[in-house]
């Protein structure tokens, strides 16, 4: 049975599933090069039926990631806004006109979503049937189906579904059933990137910076926050006052409110304007505040289910310190999060989803995210002859991991594009910058000279799966990067450059079998050095991650990194004398 996966909106992307195994997974921004790529992925799925040798003609079945017929609560949602806020559903309704239309600067999704059946077929191209399914259900499927979990709670938190913003439920073999709900208004996805954009970061880009900023300042206005903006409701339950802080409004760069009447002024959207310590005390405080209201959900769910191990999904998945907090405060016992729980990932959701009512089965576990294109040797020479000012030597593996350990050693910085390409926002040894974690320094020459980003943005160890208690305070499994631990006491004057402000880390644990190669280097850089831990960062500079060999070499030839391992090639640049 061939299922094809889709999310055809914002963050799209496409899956394949064959007879219950992934076969293809990828996001349409590492075709386009647009970071956040919407509207129908006509490349990802082209991708990950090429990867495959099929066609359109040979799928069985599409599965597509929401379902647009269930717009009865968003339009009972818009005429309640009416009558707190006239101007705010006039704008709403302007905003959706434009939005069906296609005008210029808004996003086409809706429309896309409708398109979908009469673009795959009516062209002709494919017969199989087109099921439209329920968007929190995709991330639960997303989450549980592919975890390693007989049973588990699961916790689903977005910027909203259909209608539901934030789901409980309970994984139960090849099934689950949903607990409670969370609906319209009350959106942590929306707190979240409203205070986002308050902070002057792009807004569904740069939550991961309010994150990362987020340790640097005190978080005791998480008080007033949780009294005024997101409340407790009590039993795990929370609400949201959109009055306080408005999404939509904010989303045109506007936050007149009580949240500016306390504190103060927004920060300017710019690249230079300065952080001081109000901000980052905003950011400390809205970061604690989601992690209150995560834990108490989390507790509460264990209360009612008694499941020791969570699953989460959704786009507030990839808050990687609230999953952390669940863990170190034992909250849940063991927790999984997918490589992309946010809504890219939901494509393989859904043909995941679809695959367990169609089959009565589970898919297999998920323990790598690696699922994108892959390039032979072949392309690799062919790209690297549209590089002049690039030479290449190719090596066998020993000599190539021996010149990769010798530059990290001395100082360098390399880029390393091997294998497939992974699935999800976290480069995770495939298409990496990798440095040596014991340099301290490193951290401001990456972030300021190679990826040129804020200086306060944090960078993640990879670590041999073995060694990875005996670095982090983390006692299971890691292979996504979505998890943020403590680094032991010990060893944070070890790996100074990926351990936070805070003493945790966001490490990846790397198994042998998984990335066979990956992990050689890792354990040839422990035989030199005594560490089995390597910084890595994505394989970018201000653009989605590296897809194909002419991306990996056009990034490189502009950056000040040392050299480029692409595949069995060791790329420098020429000399100039």
């Amino acid at each position: 049975m061939i299922i094809l996966g889709l999310a055809t909106m914002t963050e799209s992307s496409a899956a394949l599933l064959i007879d219950g195994k992934c076969a293809a997974c990828v996001e349409e921004e590492r075709f386009t090069r647009i970071k956040h790529s919407g509207g129908f992925p006509f490349r990802s799925i082209a991708a990950v039926l090429a990867q495959s040798s099929l066609s359109l003609a040979d799928v069985d079945a599409v599965a597509v990631y929401w379902d647009p017929y269930r717009l009865a609560f968003r339009a009972r949602y818009l005429i309640e806004t009416f009558f707190y806020n006239p101007k705010l559903f006039c704008e709403k309704i302007q905003r959706a006109f434009c939005v069906w239309h296609g005008a210029a600067g808004t996003d086409s999704g809706w429309a896309d979503m409708f398109k979908t059946a009469k673009y795959l077929q009516r062209s002709g191209a494919c017969a199989a049937p087109i099921r439209f399914l329920d968007h929190h259900e995709c991330h639960i499927a997303g989450s549980f189906f592919i975890s390693p979990f007989e049973r588990a709670a699961v916790l689903i938190m977005d910027g909203a579904g259909e209608e539901a913003c934030t789901t409980w439920a309970r994984g139960d073999g090849v099934s689950f059933s949903k607990l409670d709900e969370h609906r319209l208004p009350h959106s942590l996805g929306h707190y979240y990137a409203a205070v986002t954009g308050y902070l002057g970061f792009k807004m569904l880009d740069g939550e991961y910076k309010l994150m990362g900023l987020s340790p640097y300042g005190d978080p005791s206005g998480a008080q007033w926050i949780r009294k005024n903006f997101l409340l407790d409701r009590g039993n795990g339950r929370y609400a949201l006052r959109t009055e306080v802080l408005d999404y939509h409004r904010a989303l045109r760069g506007r936050f007149a409110g009580a949240f500016a009447d306390y504190f103060g002024e927004p920060r300017p959207r710019s690249d230079t304007a300065e952080f001081n310590d109000r901000h980052r005390d905003i950011a400390a405080s809205a970061q604690r505040a989601f992690e209150e209201v995560v834990l108490a959900m989390a507790g509460e769910m264990r209360r009612c289910t008694g499941e020791k191990k969570l699953c989460i999904a959704g786009g507030c998945g990839l808050n990687c310190t609230a999953n952390g907090k669940i863990l170190t405060a034992g909250v849940a016992d063991e927790i999984f999060v997918p490589p992309a729980p946010h809504d890219s990932g939901a494509a393989l959701g859904a043909a995941v989803l679809l695959y367990s009512r169609l089959t009565g089965k589970r898919p297999e576990p998920m323990v790598h995210a690696q699922y994108g294109p892959q390039f032979e040797n072949g392309a690799l020479t062919e790209a690297l002859a549209q590089f002049k000012g690039l030479e290449a030597e190719q090596l066998d593996e020993e000599e190539l991991l021996a010149r990769c350990v010798e530059t990290l050693v001395s100082q360098g910085v390399i880029a390393w594009f091997q294998g497939r390409m992974e699935f999800g926002p976290r480069a995770l040894g495939n298409r990496s910058f990798l440095a040596d974690p014991r340099r301290d320094d490193i951290r401001d020459v990456i972030n300021e000279k190679i990826k040129k980003r804020e200086l306060f943005r944090p960078f993640a160890p990879s670590v041999k799966a073995e060694k990875a208690a005996e670095y982090f305070e983390l006692h299971q499994s890691s292979p996504f990067m979505t998890i943020i631990v403590p680094v032991r006491a010990e060893k944070r004057a070890v790996i100074p450059a990926v351990t936070h402000v805070d003493g945790t880390a966001r490490p990846q644990t790397v198994e042998q079998k998984d990335n066979p190669r990956y992990w050689k280097l890792l354990d040839r850089f422990e035989a030199r050095t005594g560490v089995p831990v390597l910084l890595n960062t994505s394989f970018n500079i201000q653009e989605p991650i590296v897809c194909a060999p002419k991306d990996a070499l056009a990034t490189f030839e502009r950056s000040g990194v040392d050299a480029l391992a692409l595949g069995d090639y060791w790329v420098r640049r020429r000399s100039r004398c």
